[in-house]
């Protein structure tokens, strides 16, 4: 592959040469896939919002907290572990597609996921001790650890097959593998807790859901992959490895910094809070609680982020570089409006909900929830901006302003904690988050996106809940009149449906 041509030029030079077929992994469309997802994502979260609240309805708050700390490393471990090889493929997988050689890019990736996992087992049956230590202060409960294992080896499963399926832009099979994984989880962990099997019953819950999901997801490849275009010109895979491992480094201290940021505001919690470990886990049991509906905000933009990486990845690879800075910007707009006035209306329903549906005990946990509202919707916004600094291969940044926003949010926790005690931790997440979303929006200026007074809006808007769900709402208004871009949105999105109603209408009538 010679450098020095443009990626266009070079798509025409490696035409791949055996035949295929066209329809191999035909690619959804980004609108119906944000339709999609965004259909299943109220889907998923309006199952996985009640099975939390019955989860947290059939145990005690220091359960509670146990789980949300299993299931915290679970997330964390899986993409650290795997130094973020599997990310890479979103990005890559139209690359190596259009040049023939996406079969031998997977299998590589597929060998080296199932080599780490072989090595976190090890550990984990070395060391059973130290982990359970480490997640619940509990070091005599090597059985926790063993389940928390089978969970992670089923997690790196789903995640490669969803990460490849979303680099494939087949995101009605990726939304299928995540439906079905929230449904099964939810029903085969509340029969575990209904039978008295607990904590390890829910852990292992969440292992079996992950192998059921796998199911939809392969049906999809075994379909397709016979199909795919295949190069006569033999694999570079050392090239390979040059372009894709500075990029999954950079995704691995990315995933490495974000996943322990998102866990050092429970750790400092469960390790710094006075008393003994039975205090610290009903005080993470109290977080958990309060961020049971904010965390919907969140996987929305993980999800959002999902299905946009391969597609601004191929408009990117096709030289569109304005059309990749516009549609981020307008899809950054619509998140911010969207999770403000969520979150405006959640907020006006939460006290009914922790009164009657986990009845009265967790009054913590719903004191705290504005305050999570914003994060979470800041968090939701970093991570769709990221995006973009991942397709312009700028990942180093993004470890950057998360590197300086867990150190902000551990320094501060250490402060605020012995102050304020759990108000105080969700004021430090809070203002750590704050500024990783602003270090993203300073390294996205940097790299050639224009900072203007939409992502002004994009990153006051969700602070307006501090002040209430009413002034929220109005906020959310103000700024769409006010916005040039968002007007404009709004008239081509009235325009273009106005004109496919006429050109139905004329068809019919034809």
């Amino acid at each position: 592959m010679n450098p020095s041509l443009p990626i266009a030029t070079q798509l025409v030079v490696t035409q791949p040469t055996h035949p295929s077929n066209s329809q191999s992994f035909a690619a959804d469309s980004l609108a119906l896939g944000m339709v999609v997802m965004l259909a299943m994502t109220i889907i998923q979260r309006g199952v996985g919002f009640f099975r939390g609240i019955w989860i947290c309805r059939m145990l005690d708050d220091t359960d509670v907290g146990q789980w949300a700390m299993a299931f915290g490393f679970i997330l964390l471990i899986t993409p650290v572990m795997m130094l973020g090889v599997p990310g890479s493929i979103p990005r890559y997988a139209e690359h190596f597609r259009a040049r023939g050689h996406l079969r031998a890019f997977v299998r590589r990736l597929a060998l080296m996921t199932c080599a780490f996992t072989l090595l976190f087992f090890a550990a984990a049956y070395a060391l059973p001790n130290v982990l359970a230590w480490f997640i619940f202060l509990e070091p005599q409960n090597a059985n926790l650890i063993y389940s928390v294992s089978a969970a992670v080896g089923a997690v790196s499963a789903f995640y490669f097959v969803n990460e490849l399926l979303s680099g494939l832009r087949q995101v009605r099979a990726v939304s299928v593998m995540q439906f079905v994984q929230s449904v099964s989880f939810t029903i085969i962990a509340l029969t575990a807790l209904y039978l008295g099997y607990g904590l390890i019953g829910i852990i292992l819950s969440f292992a079996i859901a992950s192998v059921i999901a796998l199911a939809p997801g392969l049906a999809v490849l075994r379909r397709g992959w016979s199909g795919l275009p295949q190069s006569q010109e033999p694999f570079e895979a050392p090239s390979m490895w040059r372009r894709v491992l500075p990029f999954a480094a950079a995704l691995w201290a990315m995933n490495l910094l974000t996943n322990v940021f998102d866990l050092s505001d429970r750790y400092m919690i469960l390790h710094f809070t006075p008393g003994d470990e039975t205090l610290g886990q009903a005080a993470v049991g109290q977080y958990h609680s309060g961020r049971i509906i904010p965390e919907l905000v969140l996987s929305l933009g993980a999800m959002i982020s999902g299905v946009l990486m391969s597609y601004l990845s191929a408009d990117w690879e096709h030289g569109k570089r304005q059309a990749v800075r516009d549609r981020m910007r307008r899809v950054l707009l619509m998140l911010s409006a969207f999770c403000t006035l969520g979150s405006a209306i959640a907020l006006l329903f939460a006290p009914w909900m922790y009164g009657s549906l986990l009845q009265g005990r967790y009054n913590d946990g719903l004191a705290l929830m504005p305050m999570a509202f914003v994060f979470c919707s800041w968090a939701a916004l970093a991570v769709i901006a990221q995006t973009y600094l991942l397709v312009v291969e700028r990942g180093k940044l993004i470890a950057i302003a998360t590197g300086v926003g867990l150190t902000a949010n551990v320094a501060l926790n250490a402060l605020l904690l012995p102050l304020w005690g759990l108000h105080g931790a969700v004021v430090a997440t809070l203002c750590a988050h704050g500024i990783v979303m602003l270090g993203v929006f300073v390294a996205m200026a940097k790299s050639d996106f224009q900072f203007d007074r939409t992502i002004v809006y994009v990153s006051l808007l969700p602070a307006t809940i501090l002040a209430g769900p009413w002034v929220a709402m109005i906020c959310v208004i103000v700024c769409i009149a006010a916005s040039q871009h968002a007007r404009a949105w709004l008239h081509d999105s009235v325009v273009s449906f106005l004109a496919k109603r006429r050109n139905t209408a004329m068809g019919v009538v034809s």
